[in-house]
């Protein structure tokens, strides 16, 4: 089947039970609720570049935090007489800590929301027959999380035991993989919530073109994670080309020995790298939509609307990096990230329809 052909929007004017339509509603706020818990969990946990240059080890938590100025000052206290603080410059005041007390309170609240109410939704639509049409996305779910799970470990079983790993300080592919499965389940929930499984027999699925889309688009997360984690905004802040021309000097960029530990950990080809998908995938994107145009017009909404959230991504990655690591820009090109997938998701997945089926 073409790809254009599978870039069908969504029809608004489907038929359905009206057992089935109340079941998805309730569906829907479900998702909408984890996706919200989600993405908190994801900015508070994952991807924080809000408080930057602040203490880099979190304090201890309780459930109920401090209510008065002396519980406070006692807590700082206890914090001052930690090890770590003292290792780390001991230079954070009272206000500090505040915020990044309540930055870890949050952290672990929205993650123990987000485990309870995923581990409700799971048991909910295993056990009750009205909403099992919903437990093959928490299935889904679980697969990325053991996926997560497998990756982990194969990256703690690999590094002790590739020596040219060894010599640097890997925890950012940790952080890498943790930004990558974290945007891909984060889609998903956004994809639940935008169209909900229903148990109705036009059951939506992705064809082999809209699966290398999708593998294009989560490449392309995968690479920016690393960018990320790596901190290659610091060594090449200019765009489209470098400082001293349109690439950073090959001495630069191949500066590590092996050659493929330019592609893992030097900060220059990590970022050219994720420039190169970025741009690529945007170009393809623009290509594939003028071609639906010409070949499936009533696709076109859908592939101009992966267009225009692919532009919007890429111009807050952009912004990110001219304006030198901004909060804001790199907030919103890590979100845009997931929106792009969730979209991606809900366009290249049309309903079945009897008759409706092309050739390629």
């Amino acid at each position: 089947m073409a790809i254009a052909e599978d870039l069908i929007w969504p029809s608004a004017g489907m038929s359905s039970a009206p057992a089935a339509n109340a079941s998805a509603g309730a569906v829907r706020l479900y998702f909408l609720l984890l996706g919200a818990l989600g993405l908190a969990a994801l900015v508070l946990g994952i991807e924080n570049r809000l408080t930057p240059g602040l203490f880099a080890i979190a304090p201890p938590v309780d459930l109920i935090p401090p209510l008065s100025d002396h519980a406070w000052f006692g807590a700082f206290t206890l914090h001052q007489q930690d090890p770590v603080f003292s290792a780390c410059g001991g230079s954070e005041n009272l206000a500090q800590f505040k915020l990044l007390y309540w930055w870890e309170w949050l952290r672990r609240g929205s993650a123990l929301l987000l485990a309870g109410s995923f581990a409700s939704g799971f048991l909910i639509s295993g056990l009750l027959p009205k909403y099992r049409f919903a437990w093959r996305r928490h299935a889904a779910l679980c697969l990325i999380g053991l996926g997560y799970v497998g990756a982990v470990w194969c990256l703690d079983f690999a590094v002790p035991r590739v020596e040219d790993l060894v010599r640097y300080n890997t925890g950012q592919y940790r952080h890498a993989l943790d930004m990558t499965f974290g945007n891909v389940a984060l889609a998903v929930v956004l994809t639940s919530a935008i169209v909900p499984p229903t148990g109705l027999p036009s059951a939506r699925r992705l064809s082999r073109a809209g699966w290398i889309w999708i593998g294009l688009i989560i490449l392309d997360i995968c690479s920016g994670a690393l960018f990320a984690s790596r901190d290659a905004i610091t060594v090449w802040r200019s765009f489209p080309g470098y400082e001293t021309g349109v690439l950073p000097p090959l001495d630069r960029l191949a500066a590590y020995t092996p050659l493929w530990l330019n592609f893992t950990f030097n900060q220059y080809m990590i970022q050219l790298v994720h420039r190169i998908l970025s741009i690529g995938l945007w170009l393809a994107l623009i290509g594939n939509m003028i071609w639906t145009g010409r070949r499936n017009p009533r696709a076109l909404l859908g592939a101009a609307a992966l267009v225009l959230l692919m532009t919007a991504q890429m111009a807050a990655g952009i912004a990110a990096l001219v304006l030198g690591g901004s909060a804001v820009a790199s907030f919103l090109h890590g979100v845009g990230a997931v929106f792009l997938l969730a979209g991606a998701f809900v366009v290249l997945t049309p309903p079945h329809q009897s008759g409706e089926m092309s050739q390629a």
